[in-house]
């Protein structure tokens, strides 16, 4: 934990350091300017630890403020850091060329500026729209008739995600009027110092056959037992290496294998849970990460985690990680996998070029 605190402090504070450095090179230099951009620049790398602090201190209204500031400011200081890299490829370029830069550092430093401002606005109206994906899936293996599932992924629930968000998704679930409904992981956030509050939401809101629910990298990073209550409190089953048949077709849940502290332990071996389905009937399992293992049975797996890049162009960074897009995927032997880009947002509030869904699955008989 040390070694990746170390690490995320030295890449925010290396952001800072190209951002305040175009300030600097944009005003005339003095000892006043440069002394304001140091203290400004330390403040903000080690603003999130101060998020921190005071969610430690259940100080529910200080957290809530602080995050919105660091964080909001997070994603500005990314949306500026591309476009000014562009502006210095642009710079360069032209120098190859051996052509004129007609732009000053002042001129650089406004025009960078107001584009992430202009795009950071997108971002925070984009988060709030969530999109329903709609996806059909027809097999043999389902007797008769359809059944409908809704999945839900990466609410990250807690300090800046809480009821007014957490309305709006159940308000879509309405509207939609799933047979079932999933979790597949991240529905509460490491930073959540106020979850019990939003339980009631949940329970105001019951689909015909039922919610299930696995655990995610951040129900473990919130406190793993903390996080199974809250679930369980919202009328979630949850699906831990275990196996349910509701509505013609199995669910099947493991754990996230995430990093778990001393004490707690993740459970993400599959083999219990394949031993109590077979190959004839229809499998859905619900897995955070969209990792597949060969040795798991499963006609659909349901996944999220990636947040579709959350802020464009991160969506090239879990493409390579992960090897996988968003949306439906035909795997080799005819499986299918589905990743969403998840329902809220994590760090910066804000969604660029990738939507907040909750995605809708239908899966039909195929038989007469």
């Amino acid at each position: 934990m040390l070694t990746f605190l170390s690490a995320a402090l030295l890449v925010y504070g290396s952001m800072h350091f190209y951002a305040l450095s175009k300030v600097w090179m944009a005003f005339p230099h003095s000892y006043s300017l440069g002394l304001a951009l140091i203290l400004t620049g330390t403040l903000l790398t080690f603003s999130p630890l101060l998020v921190w602090f005071l969610e430690r201190q259940s100080w529910h209204r200080a957290t809530t403020a602080t995050a919105w500031v660091s964080y909001t400011w997070m994603g500005y200081l990314f949306l500026f850091l591309c476009i000014g890299l562009l502006f210095d490829l642009g710079h360069a370029l032209v120098t190859l060329l051996r052509f004129h830069w007609p732009l000053s550092h002042m001129m650089t430093l406004g025009a960078a500026s107001l584009l992430a401002l202009i795009l950071l606005a997108y971002g925070i109206v984009a988060a709030r729209q969530i999109q329903v994906e709609e996806i059909n899936i027809t097999t043999p293996k389902l007797a008769t008739g359809q059944v409908t599932i809704a999945q839900i992924s990466d609410l990250h629930l807690g300090v800046m995600l809480g009821d007014e968000f957490l309305e709006r998704v159940i308000a879509r679930l309405r509207d939609m009027r799933p047979d079932i409904l999933v979790a597949t992981g991240d529905i509460v956030d490491g930073q959540g110092d106020d979850l019990d509050a939003l339980v009631r939401h949940f329970q105001s809101y019951a689909p015909p056959l039922g919610a299930y629910a696995v655990t995610g990298n951040h129900e473990h990073y919130a406190g793993l037992e903390k996080s199974l209550q809250f679930l369980r409190h919202a009328g979630f089953e949850l699906l831990r290496d275990e196996s349910v048949n509701v509505g013609g077709i199995v669910l099947t849940g493991v754990d996230d294998p995430a990093a778990t502290p001393a004490g707690q332990h993740a459970r993400f071996d599959a083999r219990p849970a394949r031993a109590s389905v077979n190959k004839d009937e229809f499998i859905v399992l619900l897995k955070h990460q969209p990792v597949v293992d060969s040795d798991t049975l499963f006609d659909l797996q349901l996944s999220g985690h990636t947040h579709g890049g959350q802020i464009f162009p991160f969506v090239y960074l879990t493409r390579l990680a992960y090897r996988v897009h968003t949306g439906l995927t035909e795997l080799a032997d005819g499986r299918w996998l589905y990743v969403s880009r998840g329902t809220g947002t994590w760090g910066p509030p804000i969604r660029l070029f990738a939507a907040p869904e909750i995605t809708l699955i239908t899966i039909k008989s195929s038989g007469k």
